[in-house]
């Protein structure tokens, strides 16, 4: 209003900074609490990561075709074009679930399970794609494969810095430091360093901070209400508000100009591939409810804006196109959540829903933030003796639905974990000649009671395990375990088996 419409504010070299500043925390922000990376990895081969995948794929790949041959885009800015036209948004979809009441419940995990990997394949292609555009602004004949082989490092290093290098890291840095304002401040500073090294060897800033935000997304739950709060405050209060009313500035009826052909296209493809692309999805995926799925994996936020943002100021995509888009962007904002709320309210609750095998770590967050192991676990279980024969074992412990299980010794000490793949492993002939002692794992992490539910789940997706023993810290003794199966009970009500 105060921009284009009445001409009282211009953009200014004051307002640039502002606006720079402002992409960064924002990446920074979605690396930190959307990026799950972790979550990314555990559902590779599920179904919901086949949904999200197509549900991406679709409304990209005719994305693609419009950017290319309406538009005449360079194939680096056409992907990140169609990248930006595919994208939904997790934040979006949390709110609209919680205010649905539906964030707890099995719908509401199947809905933030698929939006979460669609969402990060989105990021990773966009940023990806932006990256080319600000080092050359087209691909190599090798560009497409290159552009796939950078997306899969860049993933698989972002995992290994969230799961295993920044939250140890941060934890003995606060630790040394005692303040967590002081490390407010350190990651602050961190964050703009990271942005002005990482351009300084060609890289866009905004990638930068998202990996910055990526390796800090697993830091422990009491670390994250100390410090991620401050550094919120900081950027939602100050500098994302700035930012985004810098997009009021740049946004004005000039799309207008351009030809029938070029707006009905992009809307065509923006709107009707994205449909298409989540119903697609979700059918061929097989997921129970596809209607109130799709309608949640259409969301739309602010992210998707603020990437638009980043092309203009890169001088990536036309003023008219950057209206254009913009516009069909708040349209989705403001149409889809009620939109998802009728789908939602709409569906019958099913009795046996198919849920993912596992809860990804940001679902967690969001629905079980407050709750600690000591809230679900059974301290009645029993646990197979590792003195008990493979035959046996299978006999009266193996449950269909667990894969993995905690093994004790005759003290009813942790001796380790046995996986079915382990059993596997083993001839049947030879079940009755062999003990559960020839076959546990020793190392496999444990919980404690008073341990936050999201940072369990965080180091069960880390490692790959479905079980961890629950064990006192201060005297080793074994209270129980916790399966991904106990940590979803809360939001399916599964009545929890008593066999471990």
């Amino acid at each position: 209003i105060l921009g284009p419409a009445l001409g009282v504010v211009e953009m200014s070299a004051d307002l640039e900074i502002f606006f720079g500043i402002g992409v960064i925390f924002m990446f920074f922000l979605i690396g930190v609490d959307e990026m799950d990376v972790s979550g990314l990895v555990a559902t590779l081969q599920g179904r919901f990561f086949v949904a999200g995948l197509i549900g991406f794929a679709v409304p990209f790949g005719l994305g693609m075709v419009v950017t290319l041959q309406v538009l005449d885009e360079p194939p680096a800015r056409a992907i990140a074009l169609a990248g930006i036209m595919a994208l939904s948004s997790l934040g979006v979809v949390a709110r609209v679930l919680g205010d649905l009441g539906q964030l707890k419940q099995p719908l509401g995990l199947q809905i933030f399970t698929t939006v979460v990997i669609l969402e990060i394949i989105g990021l990773l292609v966009v940023s990806f794609s932006l990256q080319e555009v600000s080092q050359a602004g087209s691909f190599t004949p090798w560009g497409v494969p290159l552009l796939l082989l950078e997306i899969a490092g860049f993933a698989l290093g972002a995992w290994i810095l969230a799961a295993w290098v920044f939250p140890p890291l941060v934890v003995r840095l606060q630790r040394f430091i005692g303040a967590p304002q002081l490390a407010l401040g350190l990651i602050t500073g961190g964050l703009l360093l990271t942005v002005a090294g990482v351009e300084k060897i060609g890289v866009h800033g905004s990638l930068g901070a998202l990996l910055l935000g990526v390796a800090l997304s697993g830091l422990p739950h009491r670390l994250r209400t100390e410090i991620l709060p401050g550094v919120r405050g900081l950027a939602h209060g100050l500098f994302i508000p700035l930012f985004f009313a810098s997009a009021g500035l740049y946004l004005d009826l000039s799309f207008t100009t351009l030809s029938a052909t070029i707006i009905v296209s992009v809307v065509l493809a923006a709107v009707a591939g994205k449909f298409g692309g989540t119903m697609i999805g979700v059918v061929v995926a097989r997921l129970d409810r596809p209607l109130a799925i799709a309608s949640g994996m259409m969301a739309k936020g602010v992210v998707e804006i603020a990437l638009l943002l980043v092309m203009l100021n890169m001088e990536a995509i036309s003023r008219e196109l950057f209206s254009l888009l913009t516009l069909i962007m708040l349209c989705f904002i403001f149409l889809v959540p009620p939109i998802m709320g009728v789908a939602v309210r709409q569906t019958k609750t099913s009795e046996h829903p198919r849920l993912p095998k596992v809860m990804v770590p940001s679902f967690a967050r969001y629905a079980l933030d407050g709750l600690t192991v000591e809230d679900i676990v059974d301290k009645d279980r029993q646990f197979p003796a590792d003195n008990l024969t493979v035959q046996k074992f299978v006999d009266l412990w193996v449950v269909p639905e667990q894969h993995e299980y905690v093994v004790v010794d005759q003290s009813r000490n942790v001796a380790g974990v046995v996986s079915a793949h382990d059993l596997g492993r083993v001839p049947k002939h030879q079940w009755n000649a062999t003990t559960l002692a020839k076959l546990v794992q020793t190392g496999a992490p444990i919980a404690a009671l008073k341990e936050p539910l999201d940072d369990v789940l965080e180091r069960m997706a880390d490692n790959r395990v479905s079980v961890m023993a629950v064990v006192d810290p201060d005297t080793g003794r074994l209270i129980s375990s916790i399966t991904t199966a106990d940590v979803l009970s809360p939001v399916v009500g599964r009545e929890r088996h008593d066999k471990r």
